[in-house]
């Protein structure tokens, strides 16, 4: 009987031995699916990241190289520019050459390099770059609002010649120096009155909603010119100082031209989205001139800015003059301070209704004016990946263009 209940128990128990063999073998395979399901997809992601590490390092290779052959370029403007300068240069029929060397629309010299960015360079397999050099003298220079003082190491005439930019930079440091409290560079109210309405309208145009557009734009104006003055008094009485010394790490205000807009960060109250605004409006370019905007370059945005009317009553730029200056562009024609000898030449008298006549514009600016910084923008894709570099190259000294400065771009720099 024993024997018989022992005999069904064991006929029971091979079934269920099997069922849990069938589970482990299950279990097995799932994890052996699992172990190659992982491996290869360990295999595709590291198999995609030195693709994109190749693709990224050619990327990179190719914006450089386009920022060299942007310097080549400027090497050849930079000729074109001394021998259209030379003695009888343009006599005969290189009127409209010269013309073009000194202004702003497009054609002879200027045609080397404006529009260049619209027509990019495909390279083949996927691989492209863009080329982009702008005139910086087409936007606002800062610098221009507090003129450096003239002293023992330095003088206005000279900071307009051909010294570049990190030279100027040298001379206006040491002047400053050795200025006294009364002769040190400060801001006028015209620049605070001026700069005031610049900032309003770069904080009326910007992306964010009203609540997130929170700014002053006195205070920010004559903080920015507080930043740049040669005195340590701000505009308002207080120490220039008292904000920057509480940082982290605390600094002071740089009390000289500015040498980059990204020093602009450094300035109280002013936070990364109104910078990566300002950036669109402004340059500090050439460091230590004291030129207006370029009205023959100038986007329309731009063109904004320019204060022009009689002393005490100068505004901002109306939406018909600034069509009525675009028109000139489409016609070839230039703004010039003087309608002068050269047949492109129309006075500011002549344009619109004549209001750019009646007064003069604040900062001065002599019309037309000769491109001498650059920015150059070089923007390389391969494949899915993009590489952006910004450089600024001085063409003023005679061995050629200098680079003062460059940064990578990432985002929606």
């Amino acid at each position: 009987m024993s024997a018989a209940r022992a005999s069904k128990t064991s006929a029971r128990a091979r079934p269920r031995e099997r069922g849990i063999v069938l589970i482990l073998v299950l279990v097995v395979i799932v994890a052996m699916i699992t172990a190659v399901t992982a491996f290869q997809r360990r295999a595709m992601i590291d198999t995609t990241v030195s693709a994109n590490r190749l693709d990224a390092a050619e990327a990179d290779a190719l914006a450089r190289g386009g920022l060299r052959l942007a310097e080549v370029l400027l090497v050849v403007v930079r000729a074109k520019q001394a021998a259209d300068g030379a003695p009888g240069a343009a006599a005969g029929g290189d009127t409209a050459n010269a013309a073009s060397l000194l202004g702003g629309a497009a054609g002879g010299l200027d045609a080397l390099w404006q529009g260049l960015g619209d027509v990019p360079i495909d390279l083949g397999e996927g691989r492209t770059l863009r080329v982009e050099i702008e005139d910086e003298g087409a936007k606002l220079n800062l610098n221009a609002l507090v003129p450096p003082k003239a002293g023992p190491s330095t003088d206005t005439a000279a900071l307009d010649s051909s010294d570049t930019d990190d030279e100027v930079a040298d001379r206006v440091r040491e002047a400053e120096d050795t200025l006294g409290d009364d002769e040190e560079s400060s801001a006028s109210e015209e620049a605070v009155e001026y700069l005031t309405e610049v900032m309003q309208y770069v904080i009326d145009g910007m992306p964010q909603d009203a609540s997130a557009r929170a700014y002053d734009p006195k205070a920010i104006a004559e903080n920015i010119l507080d930043f740049m003055d040669g005195d340590t008094t701000s505009i308002n009485g207080r120490s220039e100082d008292e904000y920057y010394r509480r940082q982290d790490p605390p600094y002071r205000a740089w009390n000289r031209p500015l040498v980059s807009v990204d020093q602009l960060a450094l300035v109280e109250e002013i936070d990364p989205p109104l910078l990566h605004e300002l950036r669109k409006y402004v340059t500090v370019h050439p460091i230590g001139a004291t030129s207006g905007i370029n009205l023959n370059r100038a986007e329309p945005w731009v063109l904004k800015l320019v204060y022009a009317g009689t002393s005490g009553n100068r505004r901002l730029l109306d939406d018909r003059l600034v069509e009525d200056i675009h028109d000139l562009r489409e016609e070839n024609k230039l703004a010039c301070s003087t309608s002068g000898n050269d047949p492109r030449c129309v006075s500011l008298a002549e344009i619109g209704s004549g209001d750019l006549g009646n007064g003069e514009m604040y900062p001065p600016a002599d019309l037309p004016a000769k491109p001498e910084v650059f920015r150059v923008t070089a923007s390389a894709s391969v494949g899915a990946i993009t590489r952006r570099f910004e450089a600024i190259y001085d063409t003023r000294p005679a061995s050629g263009p200098q680079l003062l400065s460059w940064r990578r771009l990432r985002g929606d720099d």
